[in-house]
């Protein structure tokens, strides 16, 4: 995995608009760049058998946590049963909400569905557009929280990935998924996709690529807290905002709360 660190919002729009690999780039945006890139589904797994402990690895072999002499610690079967639990269950309590006559879903389309509205899912998000994934970043580094004195420290930093997809990326259990469904209205809006690594091997995504060999075509960017006032102003300017991004009655109100508080900070009052 290549590794780069910026301290400016223009040396990280230079990056983006000089660096461009041969292929189609995929990115996502981390509050930490100690977390793993890893589903919902696998964040649970990677909490498993001491993952919580300080300490733990959550990359890849992960300490031979999963392992007890050359077998698994959990039976066969229990992966994939566990994982599609949550699916099933969450078709039982849609019933009767999808509205009159909804259409048939395929499995991947209801993984999106169920995602799309808070799902443990495989799946993992990702967006085709990089200042998408700043402003969601740059809006958790801004924390709108109710803590009076909520701001970033000066150490405090950002982490986004991107990912390239060639003609490797695929294969031995990982698939990029680009659904099409009316009712992922905001997908479309922020041009997202996601990732589905279906292995019990690898809970996370940096481990299955770098121990495949495909570890290239993952690029890890950090941006300092520093880059928050000038990144948010210009994402402003280009009209990236939660109304865009989240066109229904939740982007306006996440919307305004931003623009309200924004005014008190620059005021000193928060």
């Amino acid at each position: 995995m290549k590794t780069y660190a910026f301290t400016t919002w223009r040396a990280f729009g230079d990056f983006v608009d000089d660096d461009r690999p041969d292929c189609p780039v995929y990115w996502r945006g981390q509050r930490d760049p100690d977390w793993p890139l890893a589903s919902s589904f696998e964040r649970i797994l990677l909490a498993m058998e001491g993952g919580s402990r300080p300490g733990a690895s959550q990359i890849y072999p992960y300490g031979n946590r999963y392992r007890q002499g050359a077998s698994r610690v959990w039976p066969a079967g229990f992966y994939q049963e566990t994982r599609d639990r949550y699916l099933d269950l969450f078709k039982r309590s849609v019933s009767g909400l999808r509205g009159a006559n909804p259409i048939e879903l395929t499995t991947d389309q209801w993984w999106a569905l169920g995602r799309h509205y808070g799902l443990i899912t495989p799946l993992l998000d990702w967006t085709e557009k990089p200042y998408v994934t700043a402003f969601f970043s740059l809006m958790e580094l801004f924390r709108l929280s109710d803590d009076p004195v909520a701001r970033p420290a000066a150490d405090e930093s950002i982490t986004i990935y991107r990912l390239c997809h060639t003609e490797r990326l695929e294969g031995d259990g990982l698939r990029v998924l680009q659904p099409q469904l009316d009712e992922l209205g905001r997908l479309q809006h922020q041009r997202g996709l996601f990732t589905w690594l279906d292995s019990e091997t690898y809970f996370e995504l940096q481990g299955f690529l770098d121990n495949t060999g495909r570890g290239d075509l993952l690029t890890q960017i950090t941006l300092s807290a520093d880059v928050l006032g000038d990144g948010l102003r210009d994402l402003d300017t280009h009209g990236i905002d939660y109304r865009m991004l989240l066109p229904d009655l939740t982007g306006a109100a996440l919307d305004a709360n931003a623009r309200a508080d924004q005014r008190l900070r620059s005021m000193g009052l928060r």
